[in-house]
């Protein structure tokens, strides 16, 4: 919190720069006003962009293995190998694959087509920048497919199939034969086409994927390579609003200041007006003396006086200090009075007295004596720091 002293500073400054501080709050109050306009410009000031974003997406993946159907002194017939990156054409020659097809969505009612057709074909590198590779020749042959209606979203479909390698193998090299070719690579792969037809997110979807599933024969061995689960995203573009340049945040900030600025405006010039801005006289008075007091607390005791001391001969000061500076000379303290509010330094039969500023008169009435306070004890200040009472009931023996 604000001490007192501080806030008399602070009003005096505001009442010394009033000028200054009115033009600075009005320069706010016209930059706020301008963020206000901004908070609440027309529609018109918005700008839209495209962005993409992503709508749904599916997967698909292959599952592969072989089993295990000639004597072998590693593997037991029936072994199931399942996997594998490289097979053993002797033992486990068959292929078993399964291909698995699903599609996440937030809703979606489609129907699929799944093929597997087994191609051997003849790649070589392409003079074409634009293409990866050139196809010499390729024979396809379907080895299953199957329909499924109503795949709902995150439902997922697996369609099964087999290939014998040393046999697709031995054809390849029959066909290449035939054809006296020796360009390009002999390959042979199970392409996976996948039709999808039906309404995704309430949009209509015809389309085809494919995938593949590559079997790279060797003389005892073959190696297979295809993805476990492919995820494919299909993305939409959207109009996205975009603030103007006088919008957002700092427009809000700036309407709120030019409020509060406008808001100290009416305070300081009604305060100014009233004529309540600038501390009084009186006031000013009084937080000097509350803080005089305070700095010197350590020699002042408060108690009452009797009404004798106060009639002996008295001595005015015109200051607190100068009364502590008399106290020190005489090694007495400060009495307050809590009745009259004047400080009293008693030393003989004489009193120093300070009254401060705002008591009705420069001296105190004469007040009647109590029967009780006769006998109340004298509060006499030696200065040591604690208060000496003096019993006048002796003075009376």
């Amino acid at each position: 919190m604000i001490s007192d002293r501080r806030r008399v500073r602070l009003r005096t400054a505001l009442d010394e720069w009033f000028v200054v501080v009115v033009v600075a709050l009005l320069a706010l109050a016209l930059l706020g006003g301008w963020g206000a306009y901004g908070a609440v410009a027309d529609d018109s000031d918005e700008e839209f962009e495209q962005r993409t974003v992503e709508a749904w997406s599916t997967t698909g993946g292959f599952d592969h293995g072989a089993t295990v159907q000639e004597e072998n002194e590693v593997f037991p017939v029936g072994t199931e190998l399942s996997d594998r990156s490289m097979y053993f054409a002797e033992i486990a020659p068959e292929l078993e694959a399964s291909f698995t097809y699903g599609y996440d969505a937030p809703e979606g009612d489609v129907a699929v087509d799944v093929e597997a057709d087994r191609v051997i074909r003849s790649v070589g590198e392409a003079d074409d920048e634009e293409e990866e590779v050139v196809e010499y020749w390729a024979v396809n042959e379907t080895i299953a497919q199957e329909e499924i209606e109503g795949l709902e979203p995150g439902e997922e479909h697996t369609t099964s199939f087999a290939v014998d390698v040393p046999e697709t193998a031995a054809e390849a090299e029959a066909i290449q034969e035939d054809l006296n070719e020796s360009a390009g690579d002999l390959e042979t792969v199970v392409e996976v086409r996948v039709a999808l037809e039906g309404t995704i997110d309430g949009e209509s979807i015809d389309r085809v994927d494919s995938y593949e599933l590559v079997i790279e024969p060797d003389d005892a061995t073959y190696v297979v390579e295809a993805p476990a689960a492919e995820e494919r995203t299909e993305e939409r573009t959207e109009e996205v609003a975009v603030a103007g340049s006088s919008g957002g945040l700092s427009s809000v900030v700036l309407a709120l200041l030019g409020v509060g600025s406008v808001a100290a405006l009416g305070v300081l010039g009604t305060a100014r007006r009233k004529g309540t801005l600038a501390p009084s006289a009186a006031e000013l008075e009084r937080i000097d003396a509350r803080y005089e007091r305070e700095a010197f607390d350590d020699w002042i005791s408060r108690g009452r006086l009797p009404a004798e001391i106060r009639e002996r001969s008295r001595i005015e000061i015109e200051t607190l200090e100068d009364l502590v500076d008399v106290a020190v000379d005489c090694d007495r303290r400060v009495l307050e009075d809590e009745r009259d509010g004047r400080y009293y330094v008693v030393d003989g039969e004489a009193v120093y007295v300070y009254a401060p500023e705002g008591l009705e008169d420069d001296r105190d009435p004469v007040l009647e004596v109590d029967p009780q306070e006769a006998e109340e004890p004298t509060v006499i200040g030696d200065g040591s720091g604690e208060a000496e009472l003096e019993d006048d009931s002796d003075d009376a023996d």
